[in-house]
């Protein structure tokens, strides 16, 4: 029943109950009324004041309700953990970055560590370095200037995952101790990040969720290297200038001759953000360099 017909009914109960209380009240009254709810019955009329859902509007609704959420919710999620990345991309990066700019005031620019860091061809779009020395590295710029949670200096580290993929699909062959990820420094952050030093072409190779998920280079898994160009400066990317600042290399459905995804850090510098996750790649060539900004 309506709480309306209810109230607009109050005096007859009130009636009622004066029948066997000359003085009732207010919550005696109402008290009877409820009790009379059970045995009364609305007329046609009276029934078409109290509108209610069918069970058949309450099913169409509901339904709604889950088509949208079924087609927002897991957008709302991707979402979320593209964030999430970026932001352990941006943190990761600030920190190396730091540290490096802080070992220069001790060592000097990096090309002044020792032979495995001389560059060759320092100008030119195929120039390159030689393999760095994650030892060098440890010593010279975490130890001193990075707080870590974890380090493994020699043999198998504890923090890499062993199976990668590349951003469009590509499966990386990495599994095995002997491969150059496990036999080489490696720290774990406090927050969570697994650094491998002075291997895969770069001077630090980022897992910035350790062993979780997807393990894909590109969204969660980035190079960092001192710049061959700009010597004061820690980049985004693997040392070979032809391989780093390149559109190419962060191309989801294609390859484009090496690993993709590897370049996917100039974006995430430039943009802080991970769009290149659903942009064609003529819209990613278009916007890559940010309207000239770099990184």
């Amino acid at each position: 029943m309506c709480a309306k017909h209810i109230v607009k009914n109050l005096s007859t109960y009130r009636l009622n109950v004066l029948k066997t209380d000359k003085t009732p009240t207010l919550s005696r009254i109402c008290k009877f009324a409820l009790s009379s709810l059970t045995n009364f019955t609305l007329s046609q009329r009276e029934r078409v004041k109290c509108p209610a859902f069918t069970l058949a509007e309450t099913l169409i609704t509901l339904g709604i309700i889950g088509v949208v959420a079924a087609i927002t919710i897991p957008t709302l999620i991707q979402k979320y953990q593209e964030k999430v990345w970026t932001t352990s991309f941006l943190r990761v990066y600030s920190i190396l970055e730091n540290a490096y700019k802080m070992a220069q005031n001790e060592y000097g620019t990096f090309e002044n560590w020792g032979d495995d860091f001389v560059i060759i061809n320092k100008s030119g779009s195929f120039g390159h370095r030689q393999k760095t020395n994650g030892q060098i590295i440890y010593n010279n710029v975490i130890k001193p200037y990075v707080k870590v949670s974890d380090t493994w200096l020699s043999g198998s580290n504890g923090c890499m995952p062993h199976n990668y993929s590349m951003l469009d699909g590509t499966k990386k062959g990495v599994g095995q101790p002997e491969n150059w990820m496990y036999m080489t420094p490696a720290v774990a952050l406090p927050t969570g990040e697994c650094i491998i030093l002075g291997a895969g072409g770069a001077d630090f190779y980022v897992d910035i969720n350790s062993k979780k998920g997807p393990n894909v280079l590109g969204k969660d898994t980035f190079r960092f290297s001192f710049d061959g160009t700009n010597t004061v400066r820690l980049k985004p990317g693997p040392m070979e200038l032809r391989w780093t600042d390149n559109a190419n290399y962060c191309d989801r459905t294609d390859n484009h001759g090496w690993n993709a995804g590897t370049s996917c850090g100039f974006w995430v510098a430039r943009h802080h953000n991970m769009d290149y996750l659903h942009l064609p790649f003529d819209e990613i060539k278009k916007q890559w360099r940010g309207n000239g900004k770099q990184w």
